[in-house]
């Protein structure tokens, strides 16, 4: 039998895709709970049956070939037909009921995402949900990865965000930024970005989104912000804000309730007069999935609880 009738097999297919995504066989093994020198073992046969190199491997980890590249673009293919037959099995059976898995921005998974988990237990008990936090770049990774049902990301003003093949989104609400300040620091007035151009801040890194859309939108209005304190913590940097150390621009939802409100709060929450900032958090899924009843519960779960928050 030559190479061109040899079946590729659909779990080893699998293999080099998990491969490609995870970038060493050992990160691939671990992700599906097998050992090193069984992937390399199913890979070598998967070579010969596609009868050419799928991967290059080095002492640094292992690189898809060209060819290797064309297999997993395919399988992602069949991936999709697989979920949407799952789906539509699903859906004729009427089965809502399974394990689910989200990930999600930190800000979300401890608001609406919880109120939504919490309202599934209550009305679908055969529903068994899972939530890993995770920041969008990451939980996008492990949605195409198929590690997550469900990605939880958020999208700001300045930083569109890239959404992976194959993924659909829904926005489940959009919230403005707000000014973080010590306590009287603006009395009654809500201040405008240019008010803060001689502040000190405090302000998430560069590299995440909401510290790229401030920094944008200082810039755009006439200024490079003086960052003093720089963490992707939020708790720590309402802190750092309640300590004295600088102002932030934060989206409402990240604000630790118990820092910011009440008698004697050490920090004041202003909006932001001009320019308004804003951000937008979105459900992202495999569009195959969407059909699947317990997906749907889901999603019908997380509309409801983000848009009846505070």
């Amino acid at each position: 039998m030559s190479n061109s009738d040899a079946t590729l097999d659909v779990g080893r297919l699998r293999l080099l895709r998990e491969v490609g995504l995870r970038g060493t066989i050992a990160a691939a093994a671990r992700s599906l709970g097998l050992t090193s020198s069984a992937v390399s073992q199913q890979l070598a046969v998967l070579e010969r049956e596609a009868g050419t190199a799928l991967i290059d491997r080095s002492p640094r980890g292992v690189a898809l070939t060209g060819a290797g590249h064309a297999l997993v673009g395919r399988t992602d293919e069949l991936i999709e037909v697989l979920s949407a037959a799952r789906a539509d099995l699903d859906r004729i059976t009427g089965s809502v009921a399974g394990p689910i898995a989200i990930a999600s921005v930190a800000s979300a998974a401890a608001t609406f995402v919880s109120d939504a988990v919490c309202a599934l237990r209550e009305s679908d008990p055969g529903i068994s949900v899972r939530v890993v936090a995770a920041e969008p770049a990451h939980a996008l990774e492990l949605l195409v990865a198929g590690d997550v049902d469900v990605a939880i990301v958020d999208e700001y003003d300045y930083v569109p965000l890239a959404l992976p093949e194959f993924a659909v989104a829904h926005q489940l609400c959009a919230e403005q930024l707000v000014v973080v300040a010590p306590a009287g620091t603006f009395g009654r007035r809500r201040p405008s970005l240019s008010d803060l151009a001689d502040a000190s801040w405090v302000m998430p890194p560069e590299y995440a989104a909401c510290g790229q859309a401030v920094r944008f939108a200082c810039r755009a209005t006439g200024f490079e912000p003086r960052v003093r304190w720089e963490t992707d913590d939020m708790l720590l940097l309402v802190r750092a804000v309640a300590a004295g150390h600088g102002v932030a621009v934060l989206p409402r939802m990240s604000l630790a309730v118990e820092a910011t409100s009440g008698p004697g709060a050490a920090v004041q929450v202003k909006a932001l007069r001009e320019p308004p900032l804003s951000r937008r958090l979105m459900a992202v899924a495999r569009a195959s999935s969407l059909t699947r009843p317990v997906v749907g519960a889901l999603m019908r779960a997380l509309e409801s609880a983000a848009t009846s928050g505070p």
